[in-house]
């Protein structure tokens, strides 16, 4: 048994269409599947833009110690 996300009313799950209101549950399963994944994509991304975040943090750290180091070079060759 499952619930029409059509009319509110109890259904069988084998049932393709509500007997009730007509609502295809096909169509839902389909949505379902398309939210899933696009949340799936979406969660994707964001873990790919925090990789890169993470690599670009990774990065300016590298590039401010070479700073560092290129001033301290500099003020010691003055």
């Amino acid at each position: 048994m499952c619930i029409c996300q059509g009319c509110g009313k109890i259904i069988q799950k084998e049932f393709f269409y509500c007997p009730w209101c007509g609502y295809s549950k096909i169509n839902q399963e389909n949505n379902e599947s398309q939210r899933l994944h696009l949340e799936m994509n979406e969660e994707k991304m964001r873990q790919n833009k925090l990789n890169q975040i993470e690599k670009l943090e990774e990065e300016l750290d590298n590039l401010e110690r070479e700073l560092s180091v290129l001033v301290l070079s500099a003020e010691m060759h003055k």
